[in-house]
């Protein structure tokens, strides 16, 4: 149960300035690694229709999927200095022109396996941009990931060439 808890610290987010055309990233290269996160869970949320469903005598009703999104609530300790915080607030400062950060998130493995990480990958809107500095605490930072598409996920798998 400790692997589990610890597993947490282990992951990495990635990002990379972009646009409302941008794709979705497929690997980490030419990305910048976001320092000194403590979150960044993903929470999807899926629209429904309750609709009756007329192929059966009973007229039984059915919810239909209408539409599907995600926010990333990510929190962080400040380093004024750090790329992808510097990559993050640029893009809340102009997410009303179209900007966008691609992300690519990790999870850790730690079954020992030597398989390739969990990978879950996106491109979205940085909103709810907020900095927290009071005095005799750590200066902190939390924004939002909204996400503009559907993001993609990748589960843990063999690397190539087996394993």
């Amino acid at each position: 149960m400790t692997g589990s808890f610890f597993a947490a610290l282990g992951y990495k987010l990635y990002v990379k300035a972009g646009t409302t055309a941008s794709a979705i990233p497929t690997t980490t290269t030419g990305m910048t690694r976001v320092l000194s996160l403590d979150n960044s869970g993903i929470q999807s949320q899926s629209d429904t229709q309750d609709v009756l469903d007329y192929d059966s005598t009973q007229g039984f009703k059915a919810s239909l999927i209408t539409g599907q999104s995600y926010n990333i609530p990510c929190s962080m300790n400040v380093s004024l200095k750090d790329a992808g915080y510097l990559i993050l607030k640029d893009a809340a400062l102009n997410a009303a022109n179209g900007k966008t950060v691609q992300w690519y998130r990790e999870s850790p493995v730690t079954d020992g396996s030597g398989n390739n990480p969990e990978v879950h990958k996106g491109v979205a809107l940085v909103g709810s941009f907020s900095e927290d500095i009071q005095a005799g605490n750590v200066a902190k930072v939390t924004f939002d990931l909204i996400g503009y598409g559907a993001y993609t996920f990748v589960p843990q798998a063999a690397p190539a060439g087996g394993a």
